[in-house]
């Protein structure tokens, strides 16, 4: 399928839940869910976050799906749904580790570092607003107005982010490079 024809598929799954159809419902978390917990991955490097951040939002999108006025901006609302719990859950991590401080720390498992390229690498560096907005326009290959919506800043913003964060990933790569 291509880009078109998916977004009216979606459109039309949209519809069809909110007119109760269960199964055009769980069309849509097959279609989604996979792409969602890749972008919360991104935003929280941690797969059993990622997870439980897309679970939630889910709860919340089969919650609010009858109230979406425009079937055609889901994949942009549902990316918003995630992103806002991704926040949320990096906020109360932070404080979380703010009351922590001074205390023992229980000994995490570490994953082993997997061996990403030397780009990835150069990304993975960038601060997380630079990261989010590289993923968002590289990988699910959103517009700008689009990553805008998902991320409620301006078109510019996201513009001028994506411009550093280039620059960011070009200088840390020749870095790794030299």
């Amino acid at each position: 399928m291509n880009k078109r024809s998916d977004k009216v598929l979606d459109e039309w799954l949209v519809l069809r839940a909110q007119d109760g159809d269960k199964r055009s419902l769980a069309l849509l978390v097959k279609r989604w869910h996979k792409k969602l917990i890749a972008y919360a991955y991104h935003k929280t490097s941690n797969m059993e976050e990622a997870k439980d951040i897309v679970q939630d939002s889910w709860q919340a999108i089969v919650k609010q799906v009858y109230i979406l006025q425009d079937p055609a901006k889901f994949r942009v609302w549902a990316y918003r749904i995630v992103n806002n719990k991704a926040v949320s859950r990096i906020r109360e991590k932070q404080k979380e580790r703010k009351v922590n401080i001074g205390m023992e720390l229980e000994q995490t498992e570490v994953e082993p570092e997997m061996d990403f390229g030397p780009v990835r690498k150069a990304v993975q560096q960038l601060p997380d607003k630079e990261r989010t907005i590289l993923t968002l326009f590289y990988q699910n290959d959103y517009t700008i107005k689009e990553i805008a919506e998902i991320l409620s800043i301006s078109q510019g913003t996201v513009k001028s982010r994506l411009f550093y964060a280039r620059k960011k990933v070009k200088e840390i790569y020749n870095q790794q490079m030299s």
